[in-house]
């Protein structure tokens, strides 16, 4: 069953989706889907242009931002930044959901809480960011 993790009131994420839970999301509320997974990453993973067009075909958003978190820069933290900037309901995905939080903390870093206590919050929904510490470290304000 499709369950995300909200890390917000209007930031959600998740594993790989499926075209099977578009209908899902789209009876949760959401109005932004963003695909922070490169395409052919793994074999069983479903062909982006077939997630956007089952997407779009529903009435939701759908953006593109593939991350690669030993190459992330400050230009995907800025592309998910601007895809998230309104009232949308948001619900990010990639393989494990790791990467989608990863760009949620550092997009959020001082707003309201600090690093560290975004980091804890996502560790505390059940997404370990250990290994992407490294990287977080690095492009954080």
């Amino acid at each position: 069953m499709f369950s995300p993790i909200k890390l917000s009131d209007n930031y959600y994420v998740a594993p790989q989706i499926l075209t099977d839970d578009i209908p899902s999301i789209k009876e949760m509320g959401f109005d932004l889907v963003i695909n922070n997974r490169p395409e052919g990453e793994s074999d069983e993973q479903p062909n982006g242009n077939s997630l956007r067009d089952a997407v779009e075909s529903t009435g939701l958003r759908y953006v593109e931002n593939p991350i690669v978190l030993s190459s992330l820069s400050l230009s995907e933290v800025g592309v998910q930044a601007e895809a998230c900037s309104g009232k949308s309901k948001v619900l990010a995905f990639c393989r494990t959901g790791t990467r989608s939080s990863v760009l949620w903390v550092l997009n959020n870093e001082g707003a309201d809480k600090s690093f560290e206590e975004l980091v804890g919050d996502v560790q505390a929904s059940g997404i370990d960011l250990a290994r992407c510490m490294g990287v977080m470290e690095g492009l954080k304000g």
